[in-house]
């Protein structure tokens, strides 16, 4: 993201930020978690003058194709984790809250958040999708945020996505009020941090913060 309108929460202090999304390989499959920022919106090219990766092309750079994906896990439905979900086949998991929040046409790009019935999987609070990967409420960004957290032999890995912003949010577990959906979700994204924290993860990922989080 190289840019961002003057109402955005993070235009005082803006500075050019990475949009991550992570593959999952398990036996069983493989997990996409979030799918980047879509093309073609005149709206989001204006404001956010986004450098789009393709995700054929991400997919390409780590070896794996559209079609290998056998799942997708959206953190949360703004334009920016969702937009290329619909170039994708498989089942899509996105909490019911968050959903519902989706229909807003001022929330998201409604075309990139669109989810066919037939693949369209809603989360409730806490979910395994295969053993060893667990979807985990984490709302305060969003009203359905959600992370992932996988099993591993050094420990708990987290896909934290955007339940925080910057890596100093998870670590000291005060939200920033830049992050927060609004104010009244402070308590459920501090709520959200501790629980994260309590994990002990080896590492820690967010969306737009490059820096590995380690809370072992």
């Amino acid at each position: 993201m190289t840019a961002v309108p003057d109402w955005h929460p993070e235009h005082a202090t803006f500075e050019p930020f990475p949009v991550h999304a992570w593959v999952v390989r398990h036996r069983d499959g493989v997990i996409l978690v979030d799918t980047g920022i879509g093309t073609g919106n005149a709206v989001i090219d204006t404001w956010y003058q986004p450098e789009v990766v393709s995700l054929r092309d991400a997919l390409g750079s780590v070896r794996l194709e559209p079609a290998d994906i056998t799942a997708v896990v959206l953190s949360h439905m703004h334009f920016d984790h969702c937009g290329q979900q619909r170039l994708l086949d498989a089942p899509v998991f996105v909490h019911a809250n968050e959903h519902v929040e989706a229909r807003d046409p001022r929330y998201t790009v409604a075309e990139w958040a669109a989810i066919p019935a037939e693949r369209l999987r809603l989360v409730q609070g806490d979910e395994e999708i295969v053993e060893g990967v667990r979807i985990i409420a984490t709302p305060g960004h969003t009203p359905g945020h959600q992370s992932v957290v996988i099993e591993t032999r050094e420990g708990p890995v987290v896909l934290a996505a955007q339940c925080a912003f910057r890596a100093s949010e998870l670590l000291s577990g005060e939200p920033d009020a830049t992050n927060l959906h609004d104010e009244s979700w402070r308590e459920a994204a501090h709520v959200s941090l501790a629980r994260i924290q309590a994990l002990g993860p080896a590492a820690a990922h967010l969306s737009h913060d490059p820096h590995i989080v380690r809370l072992q």
